[in-house]
């Protein structure tokens, strides 16, 4: 006698519900996990030449700025850094780079995401390591999920960090 393997048609039909469940309430949930790892990967991408920057001002002993720049060779002039960035020698205090020779980085825009800065124009560190001005904060922000939203901040003593602590309310341009 030989004996039969297989599944009969109700535990097929039982595995077939069991993994359609499981589906269902996983694949949201995969969702939001793939939307938090890209703004704090944006995030930290921002911190990484924001710090490198500051290294830069430190090794030469002259100031070095980020800005949003649309275009890869100067500041745009706006607080949109979704547009993209440069990091830059900017020894005169100019708020421009003199030409491509001072462009030390450029970052290609960021298209499907929020990342707006409130009133600050750039970060200028000055040779000691130390930012100018006051404290700056950086959103990054899904725009269909601002409650996911990231800051970047950098305070005066030239400290970058990132944090979850945002506000969903601030992830509007201003």
């Amino acid at each position: 006698m030989r004996t039969q393997t297989g599944l009969t048609l109700i535990e097929l039909l039982i595995a077939v519900s069991l993994m359609a469940v499981i589906l269902t309430t996983a694949v949201p949930a995969l969702g939001n996990f793939l939307e938090q790892q890209r703004l704090t990967a944006a995030a930290n991408q921002l911190v990484g030449h924001l710090n490198y920057a500051r290294y830069e001002a430190v090794f030469r002993n002259q100031p070095v700025a980020a800005c949003p720049s649309s275009d890869g060779l100067s500041c745009s002039g706006g607080n949109r850094w979704d547009n993209g960035w440069i990091v830059y020698l900017d020894p005169e205090r100019k708020g421009q780079p003199d030409g491509p020779k001072d462009i030390l980085r450029v970052v290609e825009p960021q298209t499907s995401l929020l990342m707006h800065s409130a009133g600050r124009h750039r970060v200028r560190f000055q040779g000691h390591g130390g930012a100018y001005g006051t404290n700056l904060t950086i959103r990054v922000c899904a725009p269909d999920q601002p409650d996911m939203a990231r800051a970047v901040i950098v305070s005066n003593p030239g400290r970058v960090r990132a944090t979850r602590d945002v506000d969903p309310a601030e992830c509007s341009p201003s």
